[in-house]
């Protein structure tokens, strides 16, 4: 029901993975939280980085000099 696969679809020509030239399959997922009444089980609860990992990825995205530099953007 969350994964849907389609076979026999065009593809990029120089896609050379694919058996058969110019077709191969397509997958779609649904990664979206269920809600009742798509089912009865609980989420779990969100991801947090420690603060000395945030730290770390702090000074390294400055040294990096990568955009949001000097202030954090994990919190």
């Amino acid at each position: 029901r969350d994964i849907t696969l389609i076979e026999n679809t065009p593809i990029d020509y120089l896609d050379f993975a694919s058996p058969e030239s110019g077709l191969g399959g397509k997958i779609g997922l649904d990664a979206t939280n269920k809600l009742l009444p798509e089912t009865k089980r609980e989420w779990g609860e969100k991801i947090r980085m420690d603060d000395e990992v945030i730290e770390k990825i702090d000074k390294l995205w400055s040294q990096l000099n990568l955009p949001g530099s000097g202030k954090s953007i994990w919190k």
